[in-house]
């Protein structure tokens, strides 16, 4: 048996792959697009793993989520073990679901109105009397994510050449966080149990993607303590990491990055969750770290359990 490995972007499994390799777990590479997928015949023995992205569309796979769906449904109705099925994969892509269910199991979430058109997002933003900032409902990387001090500023942007629409077509206006230092953390499960948090420093940019060749450069300058971007915290405590555990057993997500910002008060607000969760290369060496290879460990072991 195998695990095989469903995914969009041959880049960011290329990691994962090397330390199943090591660990001498046979696997199988489903990128969605180029794998020959029979859905006419019965799926093969194995454990599969869903890493579909929201972003895919940025990378010219804009069906990619909808395909997998239709594999992970193939996949479901065999029976077969599926990591990060398809309400995984349903959280991926839609924040006003993951706000929904984060709400549900008493984690704080920032204040957001969801639009689907020019018109709808105008007159949202007559109920901001602070900052705020535009994202895309269906995104990854900080797509879509602008600041804004006032109603006009957004009028013109929205009105202008420069407005870009969620690939679902719902954009989001949500507060503006004003954190002190303005930093991120992010935090990253296996098995739906806390591995490690990150600080990551937010102050030039909304692109945090922790695999991003540019967050991936140990000379970037930094306000963090280690002068990183990634900065993975020791000894970290969090009352609320048992709330997202629960959050993640119950939405079926067993790998996943959680981010949250804090606000000069002390409050935290949870905005975004990575079901196809990647890592910083820097941040990990550092503090001899490494989440894929407890992922490869993971699939091992949930492989074993299958045989």
């Amino acid at each position: 048996m195998k695990a095989y490995i469903i995914h969009e972007n041959e880049a960011w499994t290329k990691p994962l792959e090397s330390h199943l390799k090591e660990l001498k777990v046979d696997f199988e590479d489903w990128h969605v697009e180029n794998a020959e997928i029979d859905l006419t015949r019965n799926p093969p023995k194995g454990i599969f793993y869903n890493r579909m992205s929201a972003s895919s569309h940025v990378r010219g796979h804009r069906f990619a989520p909808e395909y997998t769906s239709v594999i992970l449904n193939w996949l479901q109705n065999h029976n077969k073990r599926v990591i990060n099925d398809n309400n995984a994969l349903a959280l991926e892509v839609s924040k006003s679901l993951q706000y929904l269910k984060l709400n549900k199991v008493g984690i704080r979430t920032p204040n957001s109105v969801f639009c689907s058109s020019k018109s709808q997002i105008i007159q949202a933003a007559k109920s901001f009397s602070k900052p705020f900032i535009t994202k895309h409902n269906r995104a990854g990387r900080g797509l879509g994510v602008k600041l804004f001090n006032n109603k006009e500023e957004l009028e013109d942007y929205v009105n202008g050449s420069l407005f870009e629409n969620s690939i679902d077509g719902i954009t989001i206006l949500q507060d503006y966080i004003d954190a002190d230092p303005k930093v991120i953390h992010r935090l990253e499960f296996v098995n739906s149990k806390f591995l490690y948090a990150v600080q990551v420093d937010a102050g030039n940019s909304f692109e945090l993607c922790p695999c991003d060749s540019k967050n991936n450069m140990s000379e970037n300058k930094s306000n963090n303590p280690d002068g990183n971007k990634f900065m993975i915290l020791e000894n970290y405590k969090n009352p609320d990491i048992e709330k997202y555990e629960t959050f993640l057993k119950k939405n079926n997500i067993e790998i996943a990055g959680i981010e949250y910002i804090t606000d000069k008060n002390g409050n935290r607000y949870t905005y975004d969750v990575n079901t196809n969760t990647n890592y910083n290369a820097v941040a990990e060496k550092k503090v001899n770290k490494d989440g894929m290879l407890e992922i490869a460990k993971f699939l091992k072991t949930e492989l074993k359990n299958l045989e």
